[in-house]
Order: structure tokens, then C-alpha cells, then sequence
């Protein structure tokens, strides 16, 4: 379930967080997700469970598309994904999914890994 929370710019760590995983993670050609400034969204939500995941978009539309795939291994070892969604040429949703059960948190810049870079 989603909480609801009064709308919010995004900020800086959180745009650096979507640019990166766009750059650097992308799932498929993401070229017309990269017509709007990652800096322009807005934070309408989030998830119940106290994970760091977040809404840029409110209003229900089509089906999601995953646009980019990543890991972040944090200092302590613990690691979490991140997904990042989207819909009709806009970006809807910053997944990120523990894989501990120990805290959630919203990783840094230097957390973020590559699938691919991690298992290879």
C-alpha cells in the first residue's frame, strides 16, 4: 500500500540517485525519459512499509515499464535494489527493496553497483 504525503520537490540526492541509475542502469533505450530535467519531479508518495521507495507520479495510468536495474552494497555489506519505473516518457517511481531486514535507508552514490559489474 501507498502512503500519501504532501507533494515534494525531489531533492539533490535524490535526483543524483535517478540520473545515475539512468546513466548507469538503464534496462532498455530510455531516450524519451531523458527529454524531461530528473530535477522537475515531484514526490507524491511513498511505500507503507518504511522503505525508502518513491512516487513521482499520482495519477493512475498504463502498466509500468522498468527502465533501470541496480544494486547498492552498503559499507556495512548489506545490500538493496533499486528499480526505477516508468510510464509514457516520464519517470513514476524509485523502487528500492532491502534485502536485510535490518533498516531501511536510501543508499549513497558510491553504494550504487551494476548487476552485471557486481557478478561478473
Amino acid at each position: 500500500m501507498k502512503r500519501s504525503t504532501a507533494p515534494r520537490d525531489i531533492t539533490l540526492h535524490e535526483v543524483e540517485i535517478v540520473e545515475w541509475l539512468l546513466e548507469n542502469a538503464a534496462m532498455r533505450d530510455i531516450a524519451e525519459y531523458r527529454t524531461k530535467s530528473v530535477s522537475a519531479l515531484r514526490v507524491v508518495g511513498g511505500c507503507d512499509c518504511g522503505c525508502s521507495s518513491l512516487d513521482f507520479h499520482s495519477e493512475v495510468g498504463g502498466p509500468k515499464t522498468m527502465l533501470a536495474d541496480a544494486l547498492a552494497v552498503y559499507p556495512d555489506r548489506q545490500q538493496a535494489g533499486l528499480i526505477l519505473w516508468g510510464r509514457d516518457g516520464e519517470v513514476v517511481m524509485l523502487e528500492v527493496y532491502e534485502m536485510h531486514p535490518v533498516a531501511d535507508r536510501v543508499p549513497e552514490i558510491g553504494d550504487l553497483r551494476r548487476w552485471e559489474d557486481l557478478y561478473s
